[in-house]
């Protein structure tokens, strides 16, 4: 038994633990081939005394052992091709040297289940798979030709010979066959219980991940609502010494809130593609410019952290086009965001977007330069490149061209005169304009004097946020913290519109939204849902909500000029100014 272990176990030493199943299998069958040719070539050597039999049947035995030898040797490639390639030469020669004494249907499964599912078990790569399948179908025609025209004759033998060898032939390959299907068995087997655990520790991931972007999206929704309203004040009191002061420190903090936004979503909706829930192609006209400048604008903040410039250069002639807008800016903004965190200091990012046949093609040039081996891995997951600045997860890349490839588009990456340039193409659909409501975000003292706005949170923090915006408009805010506190006080102050989180104790907000509609008074009352589940974007929460009766629906952490425009279109008319 020991010699038995260090046979099956030669080379594995120098190997994975993956690697080192294929070798146990690869020395196992070589073996146990060596012990059946020698046993065997003895029989037939006794039944027919020739050198056609004894010369190619102990050359096979002593090949068998060489792969054995060769996996020793590390040599694990060599030895895998080898085994191919001897029972290869083997089935042919036998099957053509003698002739009836080799079932031909024996051959054909031997060489279907044998090799092919042996293939299987030990290369991974697909081209190396369908090239041992070209040669089986190869030997096949050849043998049968061969026994067609009969090009080569089989050697002569007694009908008794031929039997006993029809017998050994058989039961030899049915054996190989058994120990390759025991061995496929026992690699499903292992595959299955390799994905049942998988799953447990996806399972455990997704958790895991849940919570924890739930917890990091609360204190990050402050933070960056905290950072807008700032803003707000500081647009409001720009001759203010101070303003003057702090101002750039505000467009950081800004920038950074912008900025972790963008890497929590994009980590999202890599989760999003892996469980393949991804975005649903929803065409429309698209306001092609506005789109490209709103995409300029998110990521101003981010450029003012190195003094870098974005420059648009427009050559469409067309405003309109037919696209997915949110995907659309998902593109452009990954991409331009890219340029700048990865621009050098007081440079220039230049977004360029011409018509090229049928396609358009979107370019974003930044100074600098990517190394071709870099350019080759961009686009994969968790590939990313650091600056002086911050960071890259290494998902965006990855995330825009899976989005492109939505579109029906592609995307490289190439240099050029000392400049990085992202160049993405997708089909150019003209679009008629449409009538779109102007976004207007410039709040004033008055803007909702006289409304009753609900704000339901769990946490204090996001609960003062909310009301903090909505009272510099003038409107009078009611907090609560859980859905039973909102279902009451709505039925006692009737409030004009209603802005809660989803995920809440005692009463979630999808409850208080079913309770509230099924009261025909509250039918109609305005309804924003604002939450901050990490994988709501592919569990169907906005869907369900929207479906209930929801207004709205926004992620954490969201844009205050976003909750204005849909507070503006859901509000009583009395709170637009004249």
């Amino acid at each position: 038994m020991h010699i038995l272990n260090i046979i099956k176990n030669a080379g594995t030493q120098y190997s994975t633990e993956p690697e080192k199943r294929t070798i146990i299998i690869i020395n196992s069958l070589a073996f146990l081939t060596s012990m059946l040719v020698f046993i065997l070539g003895g029989v037939f050597y006794l039944l027919v005394h020739s050198l056609l039999i004894l010369l190619p049947l102990l050359l096979e035995g002593i090949g068998m052992l060489a792969v054995i030898v060769l996996n020793g040797m590390g040599k694990r490639d060599s030895a895998n091709f080898s085994m191919f390639a001897i029972h290869y030469i083997a089935a042919g020669y036998w099957t053509i040297l003698l002739g009836n004494a080799i079932p031909i249907e024996v051959v054909i499964v031997f060489l279907l289940i044998f090799l092919i599912c042996g293939s299987f078990l030990v290369y991974k790569r697909h081209k190396a798979r369908i090239g041992l399948l070209l040669a089986i179908v190869v030997l096949l025609v050849v043998t049968q030709v061969n026994t067609f025209f009969g090009f080569i004759k089989p050697i002569d033998l007694h009908p008794t010979s031929a039997y006993i060898m029809r017998l050994c032939t058989t039961g030899g390959m049915i054996t190989f066959i058994l120990f390759v299907i025991f061995e496929f068995m026992k690699e499903i087997i292992r595959l299955m219980e390799d994905l049942s655990k998988s799953n447990k520790v996806l399972a455990t991931n997704a958790a895991f991940l849940r919570e924890t972007f739930h917890e990091l999206k609360t204190p990050l929704n402050s933070i960056y609502g905290i950072a807008q309203l700032l803003d707000i004040v500081r647009k409001e009191n720009k001759q203010a010494p101070i303003m003057e002061e702090i101002g750039p420190d505000l467009k950081n903090l800004l920038g950074a809130g912008q900025l972790s936004r963008d890497i929590v979503n994009n980590v999202l909706d890599l989760k999003r593609i892996e469980a393949g829930k991804f975005f649903e192609i929803k065409l429309g006209a698209v306001h092609l410019r506005d789109c490209i400048e709103q995409c300029m604008a998110m990521s101003q903040y981010t450029g003012a952290l190195q003094n870098v410039c974005i420059v648009l250069n427009y050559q469409l002639p067309q405003q309109f086009i037919e696209s997915d807008e949110i995907v659309l800016i998902k593109i452009i903004n990954n991409l331009t965001s890219n340029a700048v965190k990865f621009s050098s200091p007081g440079g220039q990012v230049v977004i360029s977007v011409f018509r090229d046949d049928h396609q358009i093609c979107f370019r974003v040039k930044n100074e600098g330069e990517i190394s071709p081996e870099r350019q080759e891995k961009l686009f994969l997951p968790y590939e990313s490149e650091r600056n002086h600045i911050t960071s890259g997860t290494g998902i965006g890349l990855h995330l825009t061209q899976q989005l492109i490839t939505l579109l029906e588009g592609s995307i490289r990456v190439f240099s050029e005169d000392h400049h990085t340039i992202f160049e993405f193409f997708i089909p150019f659909r003209a679009a008629h304009p449409e009538a779109a409501i102007e976004k207007k975000f410039d709040i004033s003292k008055d803007e909702f004097e006289g409304m009753k706005v609900l704000i339901v949170d769990d946490n204090e923090m996001n609960r003062y946020v909310i009301e903090k915006f909505v009272t510099r408009g003038g409107a009078r805010a009611l907090l609560c913290s859980n859905g039973q506190e909102a279902l009451e006080a709505t039925l006692a102050e009737k409030p004009d519109i209603i802005i809660t989180d989803s995920q809440m104790p005692v009463m979630n907000g999808r409850e208080f939204l079913l309770q509230l509609r099924a009261i025909p008074s509250f039918a109609d009352t305005p309804f924003i849902v604002i939450s901050g589940d990490a994988f709501n974007k592919y569990s169907n929460e906005s869907e369900e909500l929207l479906k209930a009766g929801a207004n709205a629906f926004f992620n954490k952490p969201f844009s205050f000029e976003d909750l204005y425009a849909e507070m503006m279109k859901h509000l009583p008319v009395k709170s637009v100014k004249a």
